[in-house]
């Protein structure tokens, strides 16, 4: 009950006094940091400023070379929206995941060693200048480690199919307190004895080229020889991204793609929502009254034919696996709502991706504990 009334009352702006010392006490040392944005390897930061007069905050993260990955939203509605990006030279451009085919939304721009990132924004028939600058006071300062490997399948054939395996993973940073440093490394690994990040992130690449080699027993060289090989190039990527990170308040992504042959390779998006105040993972059915998937299952459907522009008068089930929306627990908070993701195949088919459903605060007033 604490928690959530100290979540509401982060949504309102209003942190109540008793919590504001250990809030200073956690972050000072977070104050000042400023990301080297062009010089740093792989990073997390967390950007604010301004696009066509409203504020936005972007987590932006570099988890691979050349490769933007991250959230943003607009301050005055909390919904994130999914970006990636890369650069080329000096420009960066990071795209929005709108889930539109008809016109792209980017911001285009330079990044610099002194944390700012600027330059234009591009989307609904308009543009907008940008410049955002890093601003850490209320967030947690995380690092990124990554790590990546590949594998023939046959060392001695020419133009062998590979095994390619990839993993970026976030880590608390070394400033930050042994308690919460403890509990967010078990978030991340499920396992509060793993210390050593460089060890971590390539557990997943070393199980992956393992069973490769061993899938590869199998192989058939002679359909290889004959151009039958694309079963056999096999992709593992997986990586962890900031949602939302807003004291007490951290959203971490945890993504991951296979690909060990088939029509198509499977992915999806997982999330934890984590109180820092009280190191603990945020739950629905500790946030929500009894009662709630009832009341929350309508609001959802609704979310759903907004988003992609569904009739009233059409049922669900044409478009989906469902008839309704259930809420699960792959669940996001922020400090203006709150949004549930379902991976391919969970309430829709696999073309659809990955859907998540934002929903404001002003619609859950009577679910809220």
């Amino acid at each position: 009950m604490k928690r959530v009334l100290l979540l509401l009352a982060l949504a309102g702006g209003l942190l109540p006094a008793c919590h504001s010392g250990n809030r200073e006490k956690d972050l000072q040392d977070t104050a000042s940091v400023v990301v080297p944005l062009l010089s740093t390897p792989y990073y997390y930061t967390q950007l604010k400023g301004a696009v066509g007069g409203r504020q936005i905050t972007m987590e932006l993260l570099k988890t691979a070379p050349n490769l933007f990955r991250g959230y943003y939203y607009y301050d005055s509605t909390g919904q994130p929206i999914s970006i990636w990006g890369s650069q080329e030279a000096d420009q960066v451009k990071i795209y929005e995941d709108n889930g539109s085919r008809e016109e792209e939304r980017f911001f285009g721009g330079m990044l610099s060693d002194d944390g700012i990132f600027k330059g234009v924004w591009h989307g609904d028939s308009t543009s907008h200048h940008f410049e955002l600058h890093t601003d850490l006071r209320k967030a947690q300062a995380l690092k990124v480690y990554y790590a990546a490997d590949s594998v023939q399948l046959l060392p001695s054939f020419t133009g062998s199919p590979l095994g390619i395996a990839s993993n970026s993973i976030l880590w608390p940073d070394p400033a930050t307190d042994s308690a919460t440093a403890a509990f967010l490394r078990k978030a991340i690994t499920g396992d509060v004895r793993v210390t050593v990040p460089e060890q971590f992130v390539k557990r997943a690449i070393d199980s992956f080229v393992t069973s490769y080699r061993i899938a590869a027993k199998d192989a058939d060289s002679s359909d290889i020889a004959d151009g039958q090989s694309a079963s056999w190039n096999w992709t593992t990527e997986s990586d962890m991204k900031v949602v939302y990170n807003t004291w007490p308040l951290l959203v971490i992504e945890k993504y991951a793609y296979d690909f060990t042959g088939g029509a198509h390779g499977n992915s999806g998006a997982f999330y934890q929502t984590l109180d820092l105040a009280t190191r603990k993972v945020i739950t629905p059915d500790e946030f929500f009254k009894p009662g709630y998937k009832e009341v929350l299952s309508p609001l959802l459907d609704k979310a759903f034919r907004k988003k992609f522009h569904i009739d009233e008068d059409e049922s669900l089930d044409q478009s989906l696996l469902v008839k309704t929306i259930v809420p699960n627990n792959n669940f996001i908070v922020t400090h203006k709502g709150v949004a549930f993701s379902y991976v391919p195949y969970e309430i829709g088919p696999y073309a659809l991706g990955q859907v998540t459903l934002f929903l404001p605060f002003t619609e859950l007033k009577s679910v809220l504990k």
